[in-house]
């Protein structure tokens, strides 16, 4: 679990947006993108880093949450995330009321 939690992130992400600007930003997304496929790579190869893995899905997580705030698309990543969950479910044949509690579908 997170120490810090979300509204916190946030504040910080928005403070990082207008410092390093969204150009820069959504770039980053991109090149942290590419430095956890380059130690996934590795991983196949032999080379197993957890450290390395876990710290790069970290700046990964970190710059995605920042692309939902400069597209202004929080809500629509979630909707879109349910429904890939629901969809993934169903095809696993899971009953959905093991993945939403009290059957709120």
């Amino acid at each position: 679990m997170n120490s810090i939690e979300y509204p916190t992130r946030e504040k910080v992400y928005n403070v990082a947006i207008d410092h390093y600007g969204t150009d820069p930003q959504i770039l980053m997304v991109i090149e942290e993108m590419s430095e956890l496929t380059k130690e996934l790579c590795k991983f196949f190869r032999g080379k197993e880093d957890l450290k390395a893995i876990a710290e790069e899905t970290a700046d990964v997580t970190i710059m995605l949450e920042q692309l939902r705030i400069i597209f202004n698309m929080n809500d629509q990543v979630c909707d879109q995330m349910d429904s890939k969950v629901m969809r993934l479910a169903d095809r696993l044949k899971m009953d959905v009321t093991e993945i939403i509690p009290h059957g709120d579908v």
